[in-house]
């Protein structure tokens, strides 16, 4: 995963804004029930969260199912073991292109808001199809390749380079994310990498804020590992 997740002040700047942000806002209204009406379906009986941030979507897992989340920033899950721990939350320091897991340990994996932030997305979904048991489930919700643009009019004092930015990233109400990236990769580019690391796709869907952008602002995919 990026480096840049590693740097303090990013760290506390996210922490500010997911804790203190408006509870009526995207994440609750958006990305909260669908991430809770899939995991429903599946049932897993583990969840890994690659890319976890300070663990908040271990709030949104049933009783009874264990959660590990993955995360590179120090800071990140520091906050994360102060905030939910509990029997059934574990946090660990690890990176998308090298889960800290054995083989085939996991029946589920999400991955929520990680992608568009990611280099290397290929060896990012060979590291889930290793971690993942044969039949295990995942879902992926990233940037819609379609609203880039849109997107890119929120970063300031940008730096440009071979498919990505770095910028200030202007979350609104005077809070901003520090020194932080954009990767363009394609739906195609997307879907092939999955593809290519044997994970099964079973759905890609478009949601978010609909009325005003009628493409959907997230991209959701869905799918396994065969059995």
């Amino acid at each position: 995963m990026s480096q840049i997740w590693n740097d303090k002040k990013l760290a506390k700047e996210w922490i500010d804004w997911v804790e203190n942000s408006n509870p009526s806002g995207g994440r609750e209204k958006e990305i909260y029930p669908v991430i809770i009406k899939w995991l429903r379906k599946v049932k897993p009986k583990v969840v890994i969260d690659i890319g976890c941030g300070q663990g908040i979507y271990s709030t949104l897992i049933d009783k009874g199912i264990n959660y590990i989340g993955i995360e590179p920033s120090t800071e990140l899950i520091k906050r994360a073991k102060e905030n939910y721990k509990s029997p059934s939350n574990k946090f660990m320091i690890g990176d998308a292109c090298d889960i800290p897991l054995q083989d085939n340990s996991t029946d589920c994996i999400i991955s929520i808001w990680v992608w568009s932030h990611l280099k290397d997305i290929e060896l990012t979904a060979q590291e889930m199809y290793r971690v993942l048991e044969p039949g295990g489930s995942y879902l992926i919700i990233t940037a819609n390749p379609n609203t880039y643009k849109f997107r890119r009019t929120f970063y300031k004092s940008i730096k440009e380079y071979d498919g990505y930015i770095v910028g200030t990233f202007e979350l609104g109400n005077g809070k901003v994310l520090s020194n932080t990236n954009l990767y363009f990769h394609t739906t195609n580019y997307l879907i092939q990498s999955i593809k290519k690391s044997k994970l099964m796709i079973n759905s890609i869907t478009t949601f978010g804020l609909e009325k005003e952008y009628p493409e959907g602002l997230n991209i959701m995919i869905t799918g396994h590992k065969a059995k």
